[in-house]
């Protein structure tokens, strides 16, 4: 009996329906319905001592990833600062000499961070502007990638304005002496730092941000809202940054690289002292040698320089030791032994990802988007403990959708038989009857339907208008009296009451003049002890009239006057009800949502009226049906546009393709890490991979452009490319974001943990696993083996033809 059944019970489950309008301000009063529900059961649940209480409301979610989104920014701000600290101290390798202060770039890497801010600012007004709303992956996930790419660019900017510098101090050190003292060669020498700096790592910085850009961009043709508008804006994020730090950011080292040999302090603009002022070369009098032209700014041998070698800059210790460390690194790396252990583990570690990424998991539990702290982690953890039963699903038949035709005739006997199961003219394949067999004659794993009982509309309709029952009753004005439960000398007074059918009438059918008015009493009507096939109580919202829902009624609504005009002209559209299963993990939502759309796809078939299916979770579930086939598009895209833009800035195809195919292994070998790191295919996921697409080109490109520019053997051309970009990709690009995503850390969200701390650190790590050690193995290998039959064809083309000799 219900009664053990209910003492027998470890939980229960009690919902409160609101109604939910189409228009977002009809739906305030409920929204602050559920807010105050949500305190009260707050409160109720830290002061019941005898159950554990858990509740969720509709609002639940979206409020909690609002009060996420808000205190989310202190990360992001603290990973800004970060920045500036390593930008101020690491672009000078740590040196904490007498002259820091002249040479670091405090002010330098403030505005540069305050570049990469004004990006992605503007990225977000503009968009504003076009009236997209600001979502969480928008505010947290933006600044955090246009940090990570634009602070790369600006250690790779002021990396290459200080070897440039070097080098002219090497070559001409002449230009150096005095220099304080001349502002027209600051001008001059720092201009040609600065032009010179630009030649060398700038075409490099435009090739990585354009590819970036396009690769994202393709990313906005997706139709998951998520990816389309984060794609969108880093689009735009990367392409505005890019142009703020070739314009702004240029100008600020420009001043401060002529602050710098002014010999002035940082920050405060001043020369406190001139420890290491040399005599002016052209005597004392200063003002004679400033306005002398500035010399030659060509290579000079040493000979020919009048200066003494001493004034030449010492390299820093922790410099040098990173230039033996790199030297030491590539001769390894170029070992005949090195190169073939380093292709064979890479080439397993694909064939692995590969294997991995196909059992990879689909979804995205709601879970994991709320902060640790929020009453939703109990309440989920609860519905997995204790739910047996699912959220209604709901079959939809709807005039003109599909097949359909734009009126049914209900009184219809060809149409009563496909909307019917009580009576012997409804079919056996009538769709009540399948929803029955569905629910109560099926494999509950494998219709993802709860067995229990399904209702059928039309046959409860005609229950309702039955004279022989007790639920339609009509006073003297034709008005529908309403049943009332508990007051039983009303019950009496209403079986008195005419019927609203005559009795001598036989249902179905029902007539035709009085059936939107019959109905209308029927869907509005509530169901009682004395009658049981009340429509308001068991369809309530599952109806529409003229394509539009039945008004609420409330207690001033006037009663439904029986055969009056003002009920509409036809029953447009109604469902029928089933229950879902509990669904413990995401992949069983998913195989519950592709089923109930097969059923529904049967159902059309089997009937020849077209169906389709709802729940509250679909429209959240829906981008798993395509998502797989969306990922290969869209990471496929981002892969073509980084070779089609490779292609035209090298000019050379071969250096492209090599680019996109490491690019493509970077992306792959992410994939297969997800798996084990417990992270899902998702439209998060699908950002990062493109992300990934788009980062790649940092690790590689940069790599690839100077391998292709240096002579030599493979091994040498590598070694070479080594020397030149190492440095730069560990200090400008991998630590920088190193330092960015470890604040990811302190995010209360398991979604930023997951989703961007191990998912970003993951494409780092393969970007320069791929980029600094695959990369440089494999072009030297093909270098070498290209030369290796090179020569061979050569040798051949200059032997010479052997006689022929005639034996007897």
């Amino acid at each position: 009996s219900n009664y053990t059944l209910f003492l027998d019970s470890i939980a229960f489950v009690s919902s409160y329906l609101n109604y939910n309008y189409a228009d977002d301000d009809k739906n305030e009063p409920a929204i602050k319905w559920e807010r105050e529900y949500i305190k009260t059961m707050k409160k109720e649940a830290e002061s019941n001592s005898v159950f554990n209480v858990y509740f969720y409301a509709e609002i639940s979610v979206q409020d909690e990833v609002d009060a996420e989104s808000s205190n989310g920014m202190g990360p992001v701000a603290l990973s800004y600062c970060l920045m500036l600290i390593y930008i101020s101290l690491g672009i000078n390798r740590f040196k904490f000499g007498r002259e820091f202060f002249i040479s670091s770039k405090i002010v330098a890497g403030f505005c540069g961070v305050i570049s990469i801010a004004c990006g992605v600012a503007s990225t977000v007004g503009l968009y504003m502007w076009f009236g997209v709303k600001l979502q969480l992956i928008i505010m947290e996930v933006v600044p955090f990638l246009s940090l990570a790419i634009g602070v790369d660019n600006i250690f790779l900017l002021i990396h290459a304005m200080t070897e440039k510098e070097d080098q002219m101090r090497r070559e001409q050190p002449s230009l150096f002496v005095g220099l304080e003292h001349n502002p027209k060669a600051i001008e001059e020498i720092t201009t040609t730092i600065v032009s010179e700096s630009l030649a060398y790592i700038g075409p490099s910085i435009f090739m990585a941000s354009a590819a970036e850009s396009v690769a994202f961009a393709f990313g906005s043709i997706s139709a998951m809202p998520v990816v389309l508008w984060f794609a969108a804006m880093a689009c735009c994020a990367v392409a505005i940054n890019f142009c703020f730090q070739m314009t702004f950011f240029l100008s600020v080292l420009t001043l401060d690289k002529r602050r710098e040999l002014s010999g002035k302090y940082d920050i405060i603009f001043k020369r406190v002292s001139s420890v290491t002022a040399q005599a002016p070369v052209a005597g004392p009098d200063t003002s004679q040698q400033s306005s002398e032209p500035l010399v030659s700014l060509q290579p000079k041998t040493p000979e020919a320089d009048d200066v003494r070698p001493s004034v030449t800059p010492k390299k820093h210790s922790l410099t040098q030791v990173l230039d033996y460390c790199v030297d030491v690194y590539a001769s390894i790396l170029t070992h005949k032994l090195v190169k073939m252990i380093v292709l064979l583990a890479f080439l397993a570690w694909t064939l692995w990802s590969i294997y991995s990424m196909e059992s990879l998991d689909q979804g995205l539990p709601q879970k994991e988007a709320m902060p640790s702290n929020s009453y939703m982690i109990e309440y989920f953890n609860a519905l997995d403990v204790y739910l047996a039963t699912g959220s209604p699903v709901y079959f939809i038949v709807e005039t003109g959708y599909g097949r359909n035709p734009t009126s049914w005739s209900l009184n219809d006997e060809n149409v009563e038989t496909i909307f019917c199961k009580s009576k012997d003219i409804c079919g056996t394949y009538s769709i009540p009857n399948i929803m029955n067999a569905l629910a109560n004659h099926g494999d509950e794993t494998v219709t993802h339907i709860s067995p229990g009982t399904t209702y059928s509309w039309m046959d409860d309709f005609w229950g309702f208008v039955n004279p022989d029952s007790e639920c339609c009753r009509v006073d003297s004005e034709g008005a529908y009296v309403p049943i009332e439960t508990g007051n039983d000398t009303y019950t009496t007074l209403r079986s008195s009451d005419d019927t609203c059918l005559v009795s001598s009438e036989t249902v179905p059918p029902v007539p035709e003049d009085e059936y939107m008015s019959l109905f209308s009493m029927f869907a509005t009507a509530s169901a009682g002890t004395s009658c049981s096939y009340g429509g308001g109580s068991i369809y309530r919202g599952q109806f529409s009239i003229d394509t539009d829902p039945i008004p609420t009624v409330t207690s001033s609504t006037p009663a439904v006057k029986l055969n009056s005009s003002g009920y509409g002209d036809e029953v447009t559209a109604w469902s029928y009800m089933v229950t879902g299963t509990s669904n413990p993990t995401q992949q069983r939502y998913i195989d519950s949502y592709k089923q109930n759309l097969a059923a529904a796809e049967w159902i059309s078939e089997k009937t020849g009226v077209d169906v389709w299916v709802y729940n509250l979770t679909y429209v959240y579930f829906e981008q798993y049906l395509t998502i797989i086939h969306d990922a290969y598009e869209l990471i496929g895209l981002s892969l073509a546009a980084i070779f089609v833009i490779t292609t035209l800035y090298l000019g050379n195809v071969f250096y492209s393709l090599v680019i996109a195919l490491t690019a493509t292994n970077i992306v792959v070998l992410v994939l297969g890490l997800m798996q084990p790191l417990d992270i899902m295919l998702n439209g998060l996921s699908i950002v990062n991979l493109i992300i990934a697409a788009g980062i790649a080109v940092e690790f590689c490109g940069h790599y690839v452009r100077f391998f292709a520019k240096a002579n030599g053997t493979g091994d040498e051309r590598a070694r070479d490319a080594l020397r030149q970009v190492l440095t730069s990709v560990l200090f400008g690009i991998t630590i920088t974001k190193v330092i960015g995503l470890s604040v990811l850390t302190l995010a209360d969200s398991r979604v930023f943990k997951k989703y961007y701390f191990r998912m970003y650190m993951m494409v780092v790590v393969c970007g320069v696993l791929n980029g600094m050690m695959l990369l440089p193995v494999l072009l030297s290998t093909i270098i070498d083996v290209k030369d290796f039959f090179t020569r061979k064809r050569s040798r051949k083309s200059e032997l010479p033809s052997a006689p022929v000799t005639r034996v007897e």
